[in-house]
């Protein structure tokens, strides 16, 4: 498996596990975790970018910028009912703005609001996108 799938996995799998259990992101987000699961994943994926061209420090804030990402977008999960988001409302507005006064609100209306779970992975694939050009740069 290449850095990017087992980013990838990673990432969908923690957001899946933080998502799931209500309070661990919020506790998460107090402390670095040090823990033996934690030290376990951090030292497989930085280990996965360090064998795949990473230099040391680009490795290391790639997993901390991975690891944040995936806990902001759990604790807005956590924050809505643990990701029943009622879409109607938002949906509406987006849809009945005053086209003179957002007229490109209006022309995206129809594909807003776009559900956390698909926010999630296109912001995880342009994360991915922009380590690749960092790591080549490097």
């Amino acid at each position: 498996m290449g850095w990017q799938q087992a980013l990838r996995t990673v990432a969908h799998t923690m957001f899946e596990a933080l998502a799931r259990h209500r309070n661990a992101a919020r506790l998460m987000v107090e402390e670095i975790p040090l823990g033996p699961n934690a030290m376990a994943l951090r030292e497989h994926c930085v280990a996965a970018l360090l064998d795949s061209g990473f230099p040391p420090r680009l490795a290391a804030h790639a997993f901390a910028t991975l690891s944040r990402y995936v806990l902001g977008f759990a604790i807005q999960v956590n924050g809505h009912g643990g990701g029943q988001l009622d879409d109607a409302q938002p949906s509406a507005v987006f849809q009945s703005v005053e086209p003179a006064l957002f007229p490109a609100t209006v022309t995206v209306a129809e594909s807003m609001p776009v559900p956390i779970e698909d926010e999630f992975s296109f912001g995880l694939e342009l994360l991915l996108s922009g380590l690749a050009h960092l790591r080549d740069d490097a």
